[in-house]
């Protein structure tokens, strides 16, 4: 486990991370800042509290909305294994 420093809203944190992943870490927390920075110039005066609470409501809407799109991917393959499988079945069966 290492130990990593971040900013966030310019605010310090140092927090664990598996070793290795350093350098998702800082990319991730780069994206959360980007995400964060487009809050805070897209809106009126916000406090940095509302600013992280805005943009945790935006990310769990995003992941909720990829999630259903995951979801309907797959009961579509799904589906299309299903009838595959049925092809497959009806022409192996014996006459």
């Amino acid at each position: 486990m290492a130990n990593v420093e971040i900013s966030i809203l310019g605010q310090q944190y140092k927090i664990a991370c598996p070793s290795g992943e350093e350098q998702a870490l800082h990319n991730t927390v780069e994206q959360f800042n980007d995400k964060l920075q487009n809050i805070k110039n897209n809106s009126r005066a916000l406090r940095n509290e509302q600013v992280v609470v805005m943009a945790a409501l935006n990310i769990c809407h995003e992941l909720n909305t990829e999630k259903a799109k995951n979801q309907k991917n797959a009961d579509q393959l799904n589906e299309r294994i299903q009838k595959l499988q049925q092809s497959i079945e009806a022409v192996l069966q014996p006459e």
